[in-house]
């Protein structure tokens, strides 16, 4: 037994040191600590609600604080609350602390909401997995300043438009204002809209100091341009705000992670607009709603002369305040009217520009014409005038550029020419003006073997220079005149491809192409003159093109309707001299 004791020394230390009576007594404590371990890992989390203030007013952010001091389930779901909230933004955060050797760990989510609307509203219970939240119960109570900024109103909108009773396609001025007397930093301000009208935001914002009720506010001042697009009660829907409230100084990074920082909303009030028809007094071909209009024209020679056969270019060009460019006439017509022909006229593809100032739109549209005399003489240019309403004197008036007189010189070949025609038709000319006193008539016999032997000459010449050109390779031309069937043809497949592109700029090259190819004697200069020479349907579809190319912003085109008129309907004026065309058109969109 001995031997045994002394070869096992430190086993035997060993178990006395685990088994002694103190160390079996903290075995016995430990045990109900295990205990609770083990059932708050099985147990539900508690997860409690709070709001981070006890007044919560309309139009005002606030958040909702859910916490656990135990792990939930699972994420959290709170999709229950858009029901009576607007869910702004949400966060998570964890707080781990050791105080007197105790560990804890605390989960808060933040969401920051505001109300859909005054009163008694419960916060629904949130389940996170298997886990759920208690609901809670809040008051939500009106503004905490009645009224539109009347009663000191930290931050509210002012719109106004001007004027109220417009007439169709006329310019409103919309301004909005935002007042405020507290700092605020990510705004979003809602823009105006309406399916029947136009909405263009002018210039750039404006800040500056203004007063309300004795009470000074920050504005910052936007303004837009509305177009309305037909007669009748246009209403302008309000606007909203939305702005995170900072404190003077504060940084981005402070702001972004602050989750007491409230979000404030204002709301502006509706505009309803009453549209007026065009009035029966506008006699005008086109209506034309402006504010001012003038026209004018420029010539690369400033005297009006040119040469015959030589080029000059008029350039023509149209302001008008207060309406859109796509309202302003096609000019090329207008300057052609009734004048000579002997004069040919080239239109360039004009010159379209729309300025969004702070007063409203400015629309220019400039056009230029190269005019090619063919003879001398003094030529007419009729005068041109542009029919308006002007809308702040409610009257129409006429824009009138006055009558042009252009003089064309004789070319230089022409200079040339005259002399020899002269003589020729000179019954008898003068021997002694042409020849001198001391030359010797010759006899009429040896003027005429003269003669005899320069034909046989000439025959000569002209035998050997047909031999010659008939040993050369021969390159076969086919001329392809003006009026060929196969260009009117591709003019046609060049418009079906635009249509189906819904490419507006390329569908009017198409048109006025195939109409060139259609009356080769007397083709359209612009769309304008082309509608005049189609049927109803095809005419209201150019109006809508025009439309389309001249908007600004430009608008979506459909060319399918295009397409539909201009196959039912075509042009139906062509030259008597050249057979009508009879093509099966191709659908637009093959089924």
């Amino acid at each position: 037994m001995s031997a045994f004791v002394y070869l096992h020394p430190r086993f035997f230390r060993l178990y006395r040191y685990v088994w002694t009576p103190s160390t079996l007594i903290g075995c016995l404590r430990l045990l109900p600590l295990l205990f609770l371990f083990h059932a708050g890992a099985v147990s539900a989390a508690a997860i409690s609600v709070t709001v981070d203030r006890e007044s919560v007013p309309i139009n005002e952010s606030f958040t909702l604080i859910f916490s656990a001091e135990e792990t939930p389930d699972a994420d959290p779901d709170f999709t229950p609350l858009e029901k009576d909230f607007h869910i702004l933004g949400q966060s998570q955060s964890s707080q781990i602390s050791l105080i007197n050797g105790r560990f804890s760990r605390r989960t808060e989510w933040h969401v920051s909401v505001m109300a859909r609307q005054e009163g008694t509203l419960t916060v629904p219970s949130i389940a996170f997995g298997s886990d759920r939240s208690k609901p809670l119960t809040i008051h939500v109570s009106g503004s905490p300043t009645p009224g539109v900024g009347a009663s000191g109103e930290d931050l509210f909108l002012e719109v106004e438009a001007e004027p109220k009773n417009p007439y169709v396609q006329a310019q409103v001025i919309y301004t909005v204002r935002v007042l405020s007397r507290v700092h605020f930093g990510g705004a979003n301000l809602s823009e105006p809209s309406s399916d029947d009208a136009l909405i263009q935001k002018l210039g750039d914002d404006r800040r500056y100091t203004t007063y309300r009720n004795g009470l000074q506010y920050t504005a910052i001042e936007r303004k837009y341009a509305v177009f309305p697009q037909k007669s009748g009660t246009l209403l302008l829907e309000p606007l909203t705000l939305e702005a995170r409230r900072t404190s003077a100084g504060q940084s981005l990074f402070n702001q972004f992670f602050n989750h007491s920082a409230r979000i404030l909303r204002a709301h502006s009030d509706s505009i309803t607009l009453d549209v007026r028809p065009i009035p029966t007094a506008f006699s005008g071909e086109h209506w034309l709603p402006a504010e001012h209009l003038e026209i004018e024209d420029s010539w690369s020679q400033d005297d009006l002369k040119t040469t015959a056969g030589e080029p000059i270019t008029r350039t023509i060009t149209v302001r008008a305040d207060g309406t859109t460019v796509g309202l302003l006439p096609e000019l090329a017509p207008k300057a052609a009217g009734q004048s000579s022909a002997d004069i040919k006229r080239y239109p360039d593809q004009p010159l379209l520009n729309e300025q969004k100032l702070a007063t409203g739109v400015l629309s220019v549209r400039q056009e230029k014409i190269a005019l090619i005399p063919s003879r001398s003489g003094s030529y007419r240019l009729p005068p041109i005038e542009i029919p308006w309403w002007n809308t702040k004197t409610d009257r129409m008036e006429i824009a009138r550029l006055p009558e042009r007189i252009l003089t064309v010189l004789p070319g230089a070949e022409t200079e040339e020419t005259a002399p020899a025609a002269v003589a020729k038709n000179d019954p008898q000319p003068s021997t002694a003006a042409t020849q001198p006193a001391s030359a010797e008539v010759p006899p009429t016999e040896g003027g005429t073997w003269f003669w005899l032997t320069l034909l046989f000459g000439l025959g000569w010449l002209g035998t050997a220079a047909a031999w010659w050109l008939s040993r050369k390779p021969r390159k076969l031309e086919i001329p392809q005149p003006a009026d060929d069937p196969r260009s009117e043809r591709a003019a046609l497949n060049a418009l079906r491809q635009a249509c189906q592109k819904n490419d507006p700029s390329e569908a009017r090259q198409a048109l006025l192409d195939w109409a060139r190819q259609r009356q080769p004697s007397a083709p359209p200069i612009g769309l304008e003159e082309l509608k005049s020479r189609c049927g109803r349907d095809l005419r209201r579809e150019i109006d809508r093109l025009n439309q389309a190319l001249y908007r600004h912003p430009a608008s979506d085109w459909q060319g399918q309707t295009l397409w539909a008129a201009f196959r039912s309907d075509p042009m139906v004026v062509s030259d008597k001299d050249k057979p009508a065309i009879t093509v099966d058109l191709e659908p637009l969109y093959k089924l």
